[in-house]
């Protein structure tokens, strides 16, 4: 059975995740091509004479580009961060077969937004590679904080550095190390906070993250958090909020977490991703800033405990053998009733 998975090439983490998919169905014996996602008409053409009878298309993109191929049988995989689809967004992926979730928030979100499709956690492993470890939890002098993300409002780089100031009012006393995107426009308020405007290799980033003490974010919303599930592969330990997809990447008690506010999401980076009443994770600077010296009181023992706990939930939802037999079943329902149909499933 041919697999393609078509996605917003250009958006870093739906490349990755595409890849990470294509690892798995390529080890399941599955013949697998990425493309772009395509954004004409004529694209689309071309992509149908290019598909076999019968192939699964897997859609890793965004808004209104969320368009079955005809002929083939259409999975939506969808992102979204805050808690509300836009409501043309939802008819769209009405139009699919089925529709594919990275977390729990994703899928909660669609059906409050009116989804009345099929959906269902269908995510790949998130971290297969092999990487450093921390193997000591004894605090460096002074204490280093680190993040990963992009220079978006959504981030909420803006009050993890005020939260880090508030916290550690006399310069040197911590670190805080922020690594961002060459398109980062700003720069650093204090000399202890070191910003990164690099591209990275993905085994440099991976590896950066047993350097630090603590991983920390201060973000509004994600969908899952990536970096989130890499710091945990890497046994570093995690201070951040409980909403959105964190909740499926951790559970109470496994990191240090800072308390936030669920509040309205009034801005947004473009009008077509906004839709009324979505909501938002606020954690003030004051919440950072106490979560963060909370971190620095804890004991060797205490976060080795946190991140071995936090790695095996990752793995128990996240890891390669729940990951591999949930995407082997679901494809092995979909071949089974695509051989009881003679008919295109999507139109």
């Amino acid at each position: 059975m041919q697999i393609l998975i078509l996605v917003d090439l250009h958006r870093s983490s739906y490349k990755l995740i595409a890849e990470l998919y294509r690892h798995i169905l390529l080890s399941l014996g599955y013949d697998v091509s990425i493309l772009k996602t395509p954004t004409s008409a004529v694209e689309r053409e071309k992509i149908t004479s290019l598909t076999k009878p019968k192939s699964v298309i897997i859609h890793i993109t965004i808004g209104e580009s969320f368009i079955p191929i005809k002929g083939a049988y259409n999975i939506a995989q969808p992102w979204h961060e805050w808690s509300r689809f836009p409501e043309n967004w939802i008819r769209l992926l009405n139009n699919y077969d089925e529709v594919w979730s990275i977390s729990g928030h994703v899928s909660e979100l669609l059906k409050k937004s009116g989804l009345e499709n099929h959906i269902e956690i269908v995510s790949p492993e998130l971290v297969p590679e092999e990487i450093p470890n921390k193997i000591s939890w004894m605090n460096s002098s002074p204490t280093r904080f680190y993040f990963v993300g992009e220079p978006h409002f959504r981030k909420g780089n803006h009050i993890l550095m005020q939260g880090f100031i508030k916290a550690f009012p006399k310069i040197g006393d911590a670190k805080l190390t922020i690594k961002t995107s060459p398109d980062c426009e700003w720069d650093s308020p204090r000399k202890d906070i070191f910003l990164i405007k690099e591209f990275w290799e993905r085994e440099k980033l991976l590896a950066e993250y047993s350097k630090h003490d603590c991983f920390v974010s201060a973000s509004l919303a994600e969908g899952l958090g990536l970096p989130i599930a890499e710091a945990i592969k890497a046994r570093t330990p995690i201070c951040t909020n409980y909403w959105g997809g964190h909740k499926s990447l951790l559970k109470k008690n496994n990191f240090i977490e800072i308390e936030h506010e669920e509040t309205y999401q009034v801005f947004t980076s473009n009008p077509e991703f906004y839709s009324e009443d979505q909501k938002c994770a606020y954690s003030s600077p004051s919440s950072v800033a106490q979560a963060l010296l909370k971190f620095c009181k804890l004991t060797e023992k205490e976060k080795a405990d946190m991140v071995h706990h936090s790695f095996q939930h990752l793995v128990m939802n996240y890891g390669k053998k729940i990951s591999t037999l949930r995407i082997k079943e679901k494809l092995q329902a979909i071949k089974s009733k695509l051989c009881s149909n003679d008919q295109p499933v999507s139109d």
